[in-house]
């Protein structure tokens, strides 16, 4: 009687060990998924900063172009 409940003792032990080995597993996954999240973001950050110059000056260049020629049309 004793033995079966140090059995079971025992045993409970060692699912909560797979269960935690696995709970470990899990959030260094989670945490490299995020690092790599993280530095995607940083990436898509700069590309935005170093595109915005050039995207005015082409909205700029185009509007430049086209009230030049809505001006050749009216006239």
């Amino acid at each position: 009687m004793h033995d079966e409940s140090l059995d079971r003792i025992l045993e409970s032990l060692c699912q909560i060990q797979i269960s935690l080995e696995s709970l470990r597993v899990s959030v260094t996954s989670m945490n490299d998924v995020l690092g790599d999240h993280e530095t995607r973001l940083r990436k898509i950050e700069v590309w935005k900063h170093n595109l915005t110059p050039v995207l005015a000056v082409l909205t700029f260049v185009l509007g430049a172009i086209f009230s030049v020629a809505v001006g050749k049309v009216i006239s």
